[in-house]
């Protein structure tokens, strides 16, 4: 029996790292795909390593926002399996800007990479995903439900992520594939971190207005998209599972 298959994009780091390393420790085969080809090989390497598989971890280079790339990968993934148990789109980043002075370019990247490579990702996926009942998961953002000053774009691609959530749930839910999306609040991650160097988030306001009073680890958010994968969730469909700490829900002034 083929061991369940999972791709995931961006996974050489952050939560993506974190889901390609608690569903490897789960039993799944995790397909790693990063802008950056070294770093999927060598995040690949490390998953053999630690949860070696008969059939072997695997590392591609993509660039989620360029058509021909997205299509090489299907073409390479299609010789290595004739199936895709999930897919998670968590290729992302992030360019900061005040809203009047926001670059058309730097605008159109944001939006390319979160949603258009994740609808890229989806489309080329859904043969695989359909042959193995197989479910995508999104990751959407807190910025899917409020704005965030100084990320107008990220803010904007993340919200557009829930309009692609439910349509492809309502479309592909007759060929047996699941659609969902998780909305990670403030997680312990380079691009928070980030944030929290250069004066564009304080810990102080950030643990004041989070009910939970603190950052989310990588593997929770992980946890969260491995349940939406599992057998546990199968009747879950377009479905946004917020996962923040209460940051949305705090209605407090």
């Amino acid at each position: 029996m083929e061991t369940p298959t999972v791709l995931i994009t961006g996974a050489a780091q952050g939560i993506g790292h974190a889901t390609a390393a608690l569903l490897a420790d789960r039993g799944h085969r995790i397909v790693i795909a990063d802008l950056q080809q070294e770093s999927a090989t060598t995040a690949a390497a490390a998953l053999n390593e630690r949860f070696p598989r008969a059939e072997q971890h695997l590392g591609f280079g993509v660039d989620v926002a360029d058509e021909t790339s997205v299509a090489a990968l299907f073409e390479a993934l299609s010789a290595q399996t004739e199936s895709l148990h999930g897919l998670v789109n968590g290729a992302g980043n992030l360019i900061r800007g005040d809203a009047e002075t926001y670059g058309t370019e730097a605008w159109r990247l944001q939006l390319e990479i979160h949603l258009t490579g994740a609808f890229m990702l989806s489309r080329g996926a859904f043969p695989l995903l359909a042959a193995g009942g197989g479910s995508i998961v999104n990751i959407a953002s807190v910025g899917s439900t409020f704005g965030l000053p100084g990320r107008v774009a990220y803010a904007t691609a993340k919200s557009g992520i829930l309009g692609l959530t439910r349509t492809l749930a309502v479309e592909w839910g007759g060929n047996g594939v699941r659609v969902n999306a998780v909305a990670p609040g403030y997680v312990a991650t380079e691009m928070v971190q980030s944030g929290i160097r250069n004066g564009t988030l304080s810990t102080e306001k950030l643990f004041a207005r989070t009910p939970l009073g603190r950052l989310a680890d990588p593997r929770e958010i992980a946890s969260a998209i491995a349940f939406l994968l599992s057998d546990d969730a199968s009747f879950v469909h377009g479905e946004v599972l917020r996962v923040d700490g209460g940051v949305t829900v705090d209605g407090t002034f």
